[in-house]
């Protein structure tokens, strides 16, 4: 009896210890929302090739929802299409609209990108075409959500071969003031040379940006375009002297060996060929005054 007398108590207190401590460890093991990761981002693939021309993929991305427990929640699912997604070939000698693959320059009307994120810190995988080429990244998502690593490779059999690594980053809105000489609007081909001096002021709001140019020199004047952004890359179009001029333009941040960094923006004239367009000009943050 005396043996019974102790043992009732320490079941009861062993009971007690589950009881208490089993939600929390169940809460443990409860699964975690996923992390919504829409927005913009550049992901920069460099080829293992060496070739020294990286590939910028520009995109604007969206993550899907699904309806659970009252309240929509992000699924994983990520996709980017049309103008949400470009592309532009970044070397030592410049910047080509429209990436490295051969195709219509910076045409995105058949760009897209579908993939997955399983969460924080966690896998990022997608495939992405190109100009018709196919693509697949396999990757993992940073703690914060913020950047990715991986690698990616073409598809068997691409007119496109390539491979290599892939570094990935959330960028913020495109925006400031930037200045240097331009080619005139309407000389599409930059025939005569950048003989204008430009001001122009970049303003972005959701997926859509404003550009506002300030012109002196061969030209006296100031217009305003618009158009789609999808990361560092956007397409605005506007009046100039009474007819439509169209600019392709890629916002770089480039850090010198002495740690400071250039802020630039590649202008391209796609007014008469949107397939080819000509470089217009490359401006920069002017110094302080």
């Amino acid at each position: 009896m005396r043996s019974s007398f102790y043992f009732v108590p320490l079941i009861g207190a062993a009971l007690a210890l589950v009881s208490c401590g089993g939600g929390s460890n169940m809460s443990k093991f409860a699964p975690q929302p996923l992390p919504n990761i829409s927005g913009a981002w550049e992901m920069i693939a460099v080829p293992s090739s060496g070739s020294g021309s990286s590939t910028g993929i520009e995109v604007a991305l969206t993550e899907g929802t699904t309806f659970e427990t009252g309240a929509y929640q992000y699924n994983g699912q990520l996709t980017a299409s049309g103008p949400q997604i470009a592309f532009v070939g970044i070397d030592q000698g410049g910047i080509v609209f429209g990436g490295n693959c051969p195709g219509l320059g910076p045409d995105t009307s058949g760009n897209n990108l579908v993939g997955s994120v399983s969460g924080l810190g966690g896998s990022f995988n997608f495939s992405y075409t190109e100009n018709g080429y196919d693509f697949s990244v396999t990757g993992t998502l940073s703690g914060d959500g913020k950047s990715m690593t991986g690698t990616y490779a073409s598809a068997t059999g691409s007119g496109c071969p390539d491979s290599g690594v892939i570094n990935g980053t959330v960028v913020s809105k495109l925006s400031g003031t930037y200045m240097g000489k331009l080619c005139e609007p309407l000389d599409s081909t930059c025939a005569a040379g950048a003989n204008d001096v430009a001001t122009v002021t970049l303003s972005q709001s959701g997926s859509t940006l404003t550009v506002n140019m300030v012109l002196t020199g061969i030209d006296n004047t100031s217009f305003s375009l618009s158009g789609p952004v999808a990361g560092n890359f956007f397409s605005a179009q506007g009046a100039f002297d009474g007819q439509t001029v169209l600019y392709y333009g890629y916002y770089q941040a480039t850090v010198s060996t002495s740690g400071a960094t250039a802020q630039s923006l590649y202008l391209s004239n796609a007014t008469s060929n949107s397939s080819q367009p000509a470089h217009a000009g490359t401006l920069t943050v002017p110094p302080p005054q």
